[in-house]
């Protein structure tokens, strides 16, 4: 774990909130100057607390379909595993993978243009590691909502939300516009001159462009991936089954949801759980006080939940690479 002050978590906070905002902005948020700003900012690279700056792009907006697939492993070395991550890790159209600790190993997310393509990958995982292969259960992301790391300030900063994938219709992209994502989704705080000349645009057609994106919800915003250990915190999925529900009673679980500084992701999977939602915590303490708590005030329509670990994340990116586009 690596020690911060208040004027670092104020700017984590600001990258995650924004990572595209400029250092003078960042410096007016922050009470630093630029020169401090982007100080903090090459050192918390460098120690790696900052892991990359991400842009959020709806991949369903872009015309992708995204899909989930957790895998229990079966049978296997430590070879084995390597190989199998090694593998997975190939594909240009994986979005997101982590290790995980209880019902299941390994959690991906996969963004595909048809089922088609997704089964013709499936096909080929099988062929080489199904006797590795315990269980596996698809699904297919409906919804994703990004809520902010607010805990970063003990839960005194703006509650934000930044809808990650929706079920919104696409959206007509021309190659420049996919170059521009691609590039983005590599790095949220890429100059926009750097960005015109890996396109052969102009600044002020990149800015229009950009704009374009953000105005028509392909890009959402722009965050900030960190590295959780360093943090000092503990990542976690908690899959809920309800039962007796009614509008209100989901409303005010919603609400909850959203307003609670650990809780930073909600899911809707096909075929997935009721409620899913991702939790950043300190320890197991503060886990058991979110799960008692979210017990109390919800349990007459909470049947059951199962909490996963995440432990290692190896890749998160919200676009593929270009490779897989051709």
């Amino acid at each position: 774990m690596v020690d911060f002050d208040s004027k670092d978590r104020r700017l984590l906070y600001e990258l995650d909130k924004n990572s595209r905002q400029s250092t003078s902005r960042l410096a007016k948020k922050t009470g630093l100057s630029k020169d401090s700003v982007a100080y903090r900012i090459n050192r918390l690279l460098k120690e790696g607390v900052i892991k990359s700056f991400n842009t959020v792009i709806d991949t369903k907006k872009a015309g992708y379909t995204s899909f989930r697939l957790f895998i229990k492993l079966y049978n296997t070395t430590t070879e084995i595993e390597d190989k199998i991550f090694e593998f997975l890790l190939k594909n240009e159209n994986l979005i997101w993978i982590v290790k995980v600790d209880g019902k299941w190993d390994i959690n991906t997310w996969f963004a595909y243009k048809t089922i088609e393509e997704m089964n013709d990958f499936w096909k080929k995982l099988l062929e080489k590691y199904n006797n590795f292969i315990l269980e596996r259960e698809f699904g297919i992301y409906t919804n994703m909502a990004y809520f902010g790391r607010n805990y970063l300030l003990n839960g005194q900063g703006e509650k934000f939300s930044m809808p990650t994938i929706s079920m919104a219709e696409p959206t007509k992209l021309k190659d420049v516009d996919l170059k521009i994502l691609e590039l983005l989704s590599q790095n949220a705080r890429i100059p926009v001159i750097e960005l015109a000349k890996k396109t052969g645009l102009t600044s002020k057609t990149i800015i229009t462009k950009i704009r374009w994106l953000k105005e028509n919800k392909v890009i959402h915003g722009f965050r900030t991936e960190f590295d959780l250990e360093k943090l000092g915190y503990k990542y976690y999925k908690i899959h809920i089954t309800t039962f007796n529900t009614t509008k209100e009673k989901l409303e005010r679980l919603n609400l909850f949801i959203f307003e609670h500084p650990n809780i930073i992701y909600q899911d809707e999977v096909l075929g997935g759980h009721d409620i899913e939602i991702e939790v950043q915590v300190k320890n197991d303490d503060e886990l058991r006080k979110l799960l008692s708590e979210i017990r109390n005030k919800f349990g007459n329509m909470i049947r059951n939940y199962e909490v996963l670990r995440y432990y290692q994340e190896y890749r998160l990116k919200f676009f593929p690479s270009a490779s897989s586009k051709e």
